[in-house]
């Protein structure tokens, strides 16, 4: 089940996924829950947004310094 999440002036979605999933390389699930916000670049404030909750998958065969 998707939470909705309330952005903020300035914020962009790659911020939004390292706020809820740690990572603004996990943003693929966000941006079709939110078809009607996707030519959004950057949010103006108080635009209300579905964040579908995923489970992250770590990737453990890469060596340390390449896991981003």
């Amino acid at each position: 089940m998707p939470s909705s999440a309330i952005t903020v002036q300035g914020q962009a979605w790659d911020q939004i996924s390292l706020a809820r999933y740690g990572s603004e390389k996990q943003m693929s699930p966000i941006l079709p829950a939110n078809v009607e916000e996707m030519d959004a670049l950057i949010f103006g404030g108080d635009t209300v947004i579905e964040v579908p909750d995923v489970r992250i998958q770590a990737v453990r065969n890469l060596p340390p310094w390449e896991r981003m």
